[in-house]
């Protein structure tokens, strides 16, 4: 026959397998922040490498930006030489008329 558990130790063993249990849930806990942790580290690293390159691409768009700029700046000069030449040419052909 069973040996008679008094309810102290019944209120025991009871909390011994509540403990149990919640120290399981806890470490699965732990393991699911760990995995998160770790997503959200290799996330960080993608979002800091995407800056690096948006960066980078940045500059190289304002290089090209400022070598049109100045391509643009070059032509107008040579339009300006151009329609100097153009009335110089129009008022010689005037007196040799």
């Amino acid at each position: 026959m069973p040996a008679r558990v008094s309810p102290t130790l019944r209120v025991l063993l009871e909390i011994r397998d509540e403990l149990r249990t919640h120290r399981a849930i806890l470490e699965h806990h732990g393991e699911l922040l760990e995995h998160h942790g770790q997503r959200l580290d290799g996330l960080e690293r993608a979002h800091r490498e995407g800056e690096v390159r948006v960066a980078t691409e940045l500059i190289a768009v304002a290089k090209a930006v400022t070598d049109v700029k100045e391509l643009l700046r070059s032509r107008l000069d040579d339009r300006d030489r151009i329609d100097e030449i153009d009335r110089r040419v129009s008022i010689l052909e005037r007196r040799a008329s």
